[in-house]
This record gives structure tokens, sequence and C-alpha cells, in this order.
């Protein structure tokens, strides 16, 4: 991401990056992890997961980028699936998003690989001083509107995230399940009545990748040598 990135601009290089993932099946990955049922998708990007969604259940997907939106649609046209796509403000949900959302009763809920331009990061974390910090603020606040009472409503059952970061080598499964399910139940999901059930880790080259991405500072994280992965995490209500 660049510091100031503008719609178009960050458009252009997630472009890039999603078709990288897309080229590792990490978005068909994904798809296959949870039930398929109505699924509200928060951030369309241009449109790789949509498709892989709605392959197998209808899809209603929320983003905020036109330029995004205009290449989803272009990718779309062409596929024999069921999708909306809605372009809106995340952090300024009107009436006719929460009716939209009401109406399609998702079941699941996806939030894979939040973020945004510059531009829109800095607009919404300005408490926040250092840029590297401020796009993990910005994902944690989209979580935070993915399990409000206007998004997660009665009929959503299941959450599904999908972050790429780093983790240590040499925990085990359990390990890794433990940590990341104490964390995001605390943090997340129990104040809602939902708990993590499922984590996953899946490779993800990253030197590949031409995105511009920086580390947040994690006090908690182990020592030792670190490899680059994307983590699933599957919260369910209770």
């Amino acid at each position: 991401m660049k510091e100031l990135s503008n719609p178009e601009q960050y458009s252009q290089l997630w472009r890039t990056e999603s078709e990288q993932l897309e080229s590792n099946n990490i978005y068909e990955q994904l798809s296959k992890m949870i039930p398929c049922e109505n699924t509200l998708e928060f951030g369309c990007g241009i449109g790789n997961g949509t498709i892989h969604l709605a392959k197998d259940r209808d899809v209603l997907s929320l983003d905020n980028n036109q330029s995004l939106i205009e290449q989803a649609m272009t990718r779309l046209e062409s596929q024999d699936i069921k999708y909306q796509i809605h372009k809106c403000d995340f952090f300024n949900l009107g009436e006719i998003e929460k009716q939209l959302i009401c109406t399609f009763e998702p079941k699941v809920i996806v939030g894979w690989f939040i973020g945004s331009h510059g531009e829109d990061i800095f607009k919404n974390t300005k408490e926040e001083p250092h840029p590297i910090t401020k796009s993990k603020l910005y994902r944690e606040k989209i979580e935070d509107i993915i399990i409000s009472s206007d998004v997660c409503i009665d009929s959503v059952e299941y959450i599904h995230l999908a972050n790429r970061g780093e983790v240590v080598v040499g925990f085990s499964e359990k390990e890794i399940f433990d940590s990341q399910k104490a964390d995001y139940d605390t943090h997340v999901f129990k104040k809602i009545g939902f708990e993590v059930v499922e984590v996953n880790q899946l490779e993800w080259i990253r030197e590949k990748s031409e995105f511009s991405y920086g580390q947040a500072h994690n006090p908690i994280l182990a020592k030792g040598e670190r490899v680059p992965v994307i983590t699933s995490i599957i919260a369910k209500r209770i």
C-alpha cells in the first residue's frame, strides 16, 4: 500500500496481488472451508473471491472502491453465478445497506484480506500515529463493523476471516489454534456469542508478491524463524 494511495492506484496494486493469490488457489481453498449458504462478502476486490464463493451459493458483496467494483463486475458478468455487488461506506452504513443485508439473510460473513487505499486508511485511523500500525487498526475496525448488530444479524451462523501475516516456525497446529482462538474469542467473538471453531494456515508465497507490506509490531509474538502464511479463522455462533 502506498501511504496516500487513492482508490484507482490501490485497485491496480491489489489486482496484481489478487491474481497472485488466485494463481495459488487461495480463494478456492478458502471458499471450501465454509457452508454453501447465503454469504455476505466484505470487499469484492477484483472479484476473484466472489467468483469462487458464488459457484456454490448466493453472494452479496459490499465494497467502497468503485475501481475495484468495476473490475469485479467485468469478471463476474461472464460467469453463470448469482451475486450482488453494492457500493457503500463501511464506516457509515445507511438504512439502504441495513435493509439489503436483512433481506439477503446471510448465514455466513467473510472478510478476506481486509485493507484499503491509503487515503481511506488514514481518514479512519486518525488516532494512530504510526503508518504501519494504521493498516492493522483499520482491519480491526472493519472486523468490529462485521460483528456489529447491523451486519451480523440473527441469520448469521458463521464468520470467516482470512489475514496475511507471519508465523514462527515450530509450533504445533494445536498451539496455533489455541493462540488464535484465545486472541479472537477474547477481543472479537465472545462479545457477540460466537467462538472460533477452526483455524487453518495456508502457504503464502510472499516473495513473488509485488504488494508493499508492513508488519506491525506484535509484542506477544514468540521469537524465532518466521515464515509468511495466510491464516484462516472460522467462528460459529454458540
